[in-house]
């Protein structure tokens, strides 16, 4: 524990050490009749058991009273000063970059919500690595860049949840419509449905490919491990700018390995086409819905070494006030208690 103003600490200090020196002089000095009528003072009351007693009580009273007094000076001081402790928190950047890029057509709600719950945890146990979001239909969205405000990403990832469950709730029939499913479903549909009506949707090349040009400075750290979750089923229901497997081409290009999950319903094939665009970056293909298949996918991508980038230090102060706080107020109860009992 340290000080931020030593000095409220040293003057609190000299005047109750100015305190005690006085009281030690009063006590010895014995007092001089100086002006008034002097009153007869029988003796015999000092012998009386009682008022002995009383006198006894009295002088040990005042005597504690004195000591909780600088107490109360101390301990004031001691505040004023600042107490606070430094500690020094050792922050590891790993050398990853991760962005799940999600098709949210409705046809792959199951399986985006199983991955997305799955992921919070995930990124909960990130050490520096940055974590990204896209999603898309007709167009991709930057849900999330690149980021290492891992409270964000996990906030996004919350709300997507919560829509993905309601959605598919809503069209298996198990909840009616309301405002807050109105909400999440223009959530994660504004900016993905964007020219919807000349090029249809699902457009899956694109919406890789936006995922792949997320990655910045990839000249300036080659050696940086890239990672796409990338789900979707595969099925093109639009006229796409890239295909799947020019967007293959593209990650492979930029050193970005992709982690495919397909639904279980997608056509041969699609799933073909999905499992040997991933496999060219490197990359593997699962398929299904289920915890089992996304426990699988994630597995895969933390056996993907990430090596230390750097390590920062962060220095934070923070004060101590609670135990000299809580010392004051037991004190100055005592001072008031013991005014109480001089009084009786």
């Amino acid at each position: 524990m340290e000080l931020r103003f030593n000095t409220a600490l040293i003057v609190c200090a000299s005047v109750a050490f100015a305190f005690i020196i006085f009281s030690f002089v009063r006590f010895r000095r014995k007092r001089k009749f100086r002006s008034g009528t002097k009153a007869t003072e029988p003796d015999y009351i000092k012998e009386i058991p009682h008022f002995r007693r009383r006198m006894i009580l009295y002088r040990i009273l005042k005597f504690i009273l004195s000591t909780v007094i600088i107490i109360n000076i101390l301990v004031s001081g001691f505040l004023m000063a600042v107490p606070y402790k430094t500690e020094v928190t050792e922050i590891k950047n790993m050398n990853r970059d991760i962005i799940l890029c999600m098709d949210i057509s409705t046809t792959v709600d199951e399986l985006n919500r199983d991955l997305v719950g799955k992921l919070k945890q995930v990124v909960e146990n990130l050490q520096g690595e940055r974590f990204g979001i896209v999603i898309f239909n007709t167009s991709p969205l930057y849900l999330c860049p690149l980021t290492t405000d891992y409270e964000q990403v996990i906030k996004e990832l919350d709300i997507l949840e919560e829509a993905l469950a309601m959605r598919t709730d809503y069209y298996d029939g198990r909840i009616g419509y309301s405002d807050r499913l109105y909400e999440l479903d223009e959530y994660i549909s504004s900016g993905t449905l964007i020219g919807n009506m000349e090029r249809g949707s699902s457009i899956i090349g694109d919406g890789l490919a936006a995922a792949a040009l997320d990655f910045s400075h990839i000249e300036d750290d080659p050696d940086r491990s890239r990672i796409i979750i990338f789900s979707t089923d595969n099925d093109l229901q639009g006229t796409e700018l890239i295909t799947l497997p020019e967007a293959g081409e593209l990650c492979v290009d930029r050193g970005i390995t992709v982690y495919g999950i397909g639904t279980s319903t997608m056509r041969n094939l699609d799933k073909r086409m999905m499992k040997d665009t991933v496999e060219m970056t490197g990359g593997q293909f699962f398929y299904g819905e289920g915890e089992y298949i996304v426990d699988e996918i994630v597995d895969s991508i933390q056996s993907h070494v990430a090596s230390l980038d750097t390590i920062d230090y962060e220095i934070r102060e923070t004060a101590v006030p609670e135990i000299p706080f809580m010392l004051l107020v037991i004190s100055m109860a005592c001072m008031i208690l013991l005014q109480w009992l001089c009084k009786v």
